[in-house]
């Protein structure tokens, strides 16, 4: 329910199983989605990891994937205030799996099947309005 509400402002990013790296369909969403602000306050990122593999190596793959979208808003946004609009949360597989519904979504790679392993190897990217 957290990210329902999200669905026309935001994109999922998705990655390759066990990876972190950004391909250029996910440059090119983050950075469409970084420069449409529409006035909101932050930027809110929630990386995932799927069911497979153990727990920590999911909680660090998750952090790993978080700190990629960092990374690279930091490169292109030319902002020194950036870490003060970006909020970073990273899950592993032990919090809640999403259902293959948020294939919908704008994401990284149109032309790839979705589905629900896709969509719990991303990241949740999208313009908030809320006081932190």
């Amino acid at each position: 329910e957290l990210f329902t509400p999200l669905k026309e402002r935001g994109a999922v990013i998705l990655f390759d199983e066990g990876m972190q790296d950004l391909d250029d369909g996910a440059k090119k969403v983050l950075e469409d989605k970084w420069f449409q602000r529409k006035g909101a306050r932050y930027f809110f990122v929630v990386a995932r990891a799927s069911k497979t593999g153990n727990q920590a190596k999911n909680r660090a793959l998750s952090h790993r994937r978080a700190n990629s979208v960092m990374y690279h808003l930091t490169s292109v946004a030319n902002d020194p205030t950036i870490d003060k609009k970006v909020g970073l949360l990273w899950l592993g597989n032990e919090f809640a799996q999403l259902s293959k519904d948020y294939c919908s979504w704008t994401t990284s790679r149109p032309n790839e099947k979705c589905d629900e392993e896709a969509i719990n190897r991303s990241a949740f990217v999208s313009w908030v309005d809320c006081r932190l």
